[in-house]
């Protein structure tokens, strides 16, 4: 009976070694392609003919059963946890993820309704999300600063942004007016190096503070979050609203994160949901540029790098319609 204990207690102890101690990695494996006819309903509209699809990844906690388990199963992937989820705890990770599904379906319906033609409203707040240490912006601005005017322009991204900055030499003295708890300040940065150009030295975000669209779309997804559904969401709603079908009706699937400027940032995973594309016979998948050599075209299957909503839409009308 003793000898029991002791077996049966070590069993214990080691499947708390493999399912509990944490490692700093995360495991990506096979997803799901989820027909999106099924999950966007557009308010006074029917989809045409054709399938877009999302795609996503099963992300596992790093534990040392699933660090071996992606290791050694084919279709499975061990990334380093810092690279998605920072230094988060795994609620606070998840949490993320469901804020970022929701922020991914209100910038795919503004992105998706302007290229349609429709009158989009929108007023965007550009938001200071980290500091660069010793950098100048430590001396002039702080974490969540709203920056209304860089030099009199106001910046609507972080790529326009680093257009100011990057106009001048560096060193340049670069006037501020942003919004602090609530109150208007003017305040006066000048720029550093920051691999190898004049910038400020923070991380800043983009959204929506403000905005009305005139067709309202409903979302109905069930155990999938992040971010990375926005563009295949803002191309179902675009081709419900036109009425036309993509590529002649061809079943499109793909990934990326939308910005609301309209571009399309990188993912995690694009292997794991390229076979989820090839498992629902897709025809077409699309990946962020930046994504691009990191999976193969397996037959069958056009793989179309973009940058930007426009360059998916640009790259479907150039695609035989038949």
């Amino acid at each position: 009976m003793i000898r029991f204990l002791r077996y049966f207690a070590i069993a214990l102890v080691a499947i708390a070694l493999l399912f509990y101690v944490p490692l700093p990695v995360l495991v990506f494996g096979p997803g799901s392609a989820v027909d999106l006819n099924d999950v966007v309903q557009v308010a006074g509209y029917s989809p045409p003919p054709g399938r877009v699809y999302l795609t996503d990844v099963t992300v596992m906690p790093g534990r040392p059963f699933f660090y071996v388990a992606g290791k050694v199963l084919p279709g499975f992937e061990v990334v380093k946890r810092s690279d998605y989820a920072g230094t988060t705890s795994d609620k606070q990770f998840d949490r993320e993820l469901t804020d970022a599904m929701k922020e991914s379906q209100t910038v795919a319906q503004i992105v998706a309704e302007r290229a349609a033609g429709l009158p989009v409203q929108l007023q965007l707040e550009t938001k200071v999300e980290s500091l660069a240490p010793g950098m100048p912006a430590t001396h002039c601005l702080r974490v969540d600063d709203e920056i209304l005017e860089v030099n009199g322009v106001r910046p609507v991204s972080a790529g326009t942004l680093a257009q100011i900055t990057g106009s001048k030499p560096v060193g340049s003295i670069f006037h501020l007016l942003v919004e602090r708890d609530k109150r208007r300040l003017s305040v006066t940065c000048t720029t550093a190096m920051f691999r190898g150009k004049p910038r400020f030295g923070i991380v800043v975000s983009t959204q929506a503070k403000s905005f009305h669209v005139p067709v309202k779309v409903k979302f109905s997804v069930k155990d999938i979050n992040g971010s990375s559904a926005g563009l295949m969401f803002a191309l179902q709603i675009y081709r419900t609203i036109v009425g036309k079908p993509l590529a002649g009706g061809k079943d499109i699937a793909g990934t990326g994160v939308l910005a609301l400027d309209g571009s399309v940032l990188p993912v995690g995973g694009a292997k794991e949901k390229l076979a989820a594309a090839v498992r629902k016979h897709a025809k077409i998948f699309f990946v962020p540029r930046s994504d691009y050599g990191n999976i193969a075209a397996p037959p069958g299957v056009s793989i179309l790098p973009v940058r930007s909503f426009d360059d998916a839409l640009k790259q479907l009308r150039a695609l035989p319609q038949t």
